[in-house]
C-alpha cells in the first residue's frame, strides 16, 4: 500500500479502510470521531464514558456515513486536535465530544490512544485506535 499525505481540511483523506455503512440516519461532522452503536449507527464518540470510547472508532468523511464513508484506520485530517501537536505524538480521544487531543485525559475518563500526529499545525494523523483502553480512577 501507499499513503499520501492528506490534504488541510477537516475530513480529508489519502488512503485507508473505509466503511460506507450505517443501519440508521446518522448524521456526522467531518473530521470528528465517532463509535459505532449498538444499533449498527455512528454515534459521535467522547472520553468521558466507557460506553462512548471503547468500541469500534471511525473519523467522519462527511455528513453521511452510507455516501461519504466513516475512516476506520489511514491518513486523515481531523477537526480541531486540542494541546500541543508535535510530529509524531501519540493522539488521544478528547473529553469534548468527538475531538482528538494530544494530552491523555485524566481522572474519571478513558485514555484510548486513536494514533499518532503528522504535522504541528494541520490536524493531520494517522489514525488507527489502539484496541485497547484504560479508565483512570
Amino acid at each position: 500500500r501507499n499513503y499520501a499525505y492528506p490534504g488541510t481540511n477537516a475530513g480529508d483523506h489519502a488512503a485507508g479502510d473505509i466503511m460506507y455503512y450505517d443501519s440508521g440516519t446518522a448524521t456526522t461532522i467531518e473530521g470528528q470521531v465517532y463509535y459505532f452503536n449498538g444499533s449498527g449507527s455512528w454515534t459521535v464518540a467522547n472520553a468521558d464514558a466507557v460506553a462512548d470510547s471503547t468500541g469500534m472508532l471511525a473519523v467522519a468523511l462527511g455528513t453521511d456515513p452510507d455516501v461519504d464513508g466513516m475512516l476506520l484506520r489511514g491518513f486523515v485530517t481531523t477537526a480541531d486536535i486540542a494541546g500541543t501537536e508535535d510530529h509524531g505524538a501519540k493522539v488521544y480521544l478528547s473529553t469534548t465530544d468527538g475531538r482528538i487531543t494530544a494530552t491523555a485525559p485524566g481522572s474519571g475518563n478513558v485514555v484510548r490512544v486513536l494514533g499518532y500526529n503528522l504535522h504541528n499545525t494541520n490536524d493531520s494523523i494517522y489514525f488507527n485506535p489502539d484496541n485497547t483502553w484504560v479508565e483512570v480512577a
